[in-house]
């Protein structure tokens, strides 16, 4: 294809700084899980998007940060392993307020990189533009980015600026995907990703982060519906019946919203079932993590 750009830009950035927000909006659809609570993204994941005369795939990351256990030192190897690995072009998303000891030392990494770097400065619906245009000025003294873009993934704002100069500077060749995949997700992958997404939703505190959602089974039924085996480990016995909750009224609302999630996304009737499980301290076990995150 004559003309023809595609390749990959990595989404790179701190906690909360607003990746799987914008991966969400340029794909056209909720592929990446979002809550309120930092550290909700724990894997890679791709969104392809198609124009004119391009094709770029955008990788949403988990967000930047030191490892306190195993499980957050595997999802900064797969960060690291997305720039050094994948990056045609990086797009370094921050908040509109200085950086700090993580957003810097991010930005020491990317400057490594021989790609192109743009800076996306999100959230400025939240501050005055002054605020944001000061902010920006700090991450271009640390990044001397290829361009910088004031953002607001959340309501769209400058979000169409960003997606030309993104695909403006793709390599050239040809496209990645076939037409009508919008990413290198499957089915099983969504099912778990939804479950976990509700428990975010739904539990405070440290469940969420002590909990992991593998789909243990997915069948395509001919007659509807599917069916979706879900398994919730959590790391202590004590954490089960707050997963349950009284009289399992916690994971009825648990089950039922990772359904309605999942059968919104597919388009058809799918049947989820939640087991949960007891995985002692899971977190820190590299076998439980690559059983959980390293197949899917």
């Amino acid at each position: 294809m004559n003309g023809f750009r595609s390749g990959f830009a990595v989404i790179a950035g701190a906690p909360n700084a607003g990746k799987s927000t914008l991966l969400n909006r340029l794909a056209g659809g909720d592929l990446s899980i979002i809550s309120p609570k930092p550290q909700t993204t724990r894997e890679n994941i791709a969104a392809v998007r198609n124009g004119k005369n391009y094709q770029l795939v955008l990788v949403d990351t988990p967000g930047f940060l030191r490892p306190a256990y195993k499980l957050q030192d595997t999802m900064l190897h797969g960060i690291k392993r997305a720039l050094r690995e994948d990056a045609d072009i990086v797009c370094f998303m921050a908040e509109p307020r200085p950086p700090g000891p993580k957003e810097k030392e991010l930005a020491a990494l990317v400057k490594t990189l021989a790609v192109p770097v743009f800076l996306a400065v999100n959230k400025t619906d939240t501050v005055s533009p002054a605020q944001a245009k000061t902010a920006a000025a700090e991450y271009e003294k640390l990044l001397s980015p290829a361009a910088t873009h004031l953002i607001s993934a959340r309501r769209g704002d400058g979000v169409s600026a960003l997606e030309a100069a993104l695909a403006a500077a793709l390599p050239e060749g040809e496209p990645y995907f076939p037409p009508g995949q919008w990413t290198d997700r499957w089915e099983r992958f969504f099912a778990a990703e939804f479950a976990r997404e509700q428990i975010f939703r739904l539990y405070g505190e440290e469940i969420p982060y002590a909990c992991a959602a593998v789909t243990e089974s997915f069948a395509e039924n001919a007659k509807p519906p599917d069916v979706a085996r879900i398994a919730v480990y959590v790391e202590k016995e004590s954490q089960k019946p707050i997963i349950i909750g009284k009289g399992g009224a916690m994971i009825k609302r648990l089950r039922e919203g990772a359904q309605k999630r999942l059968e919104n996304f597919l388009g058809r009737p799918v049947r989820v079932e939640i087991t949960v499980k007891v995985a002692k301290n899971w977190r820190a076990d590299p076998v439980k993590i690559k059983q959980f995150y390293g197949e899917r």
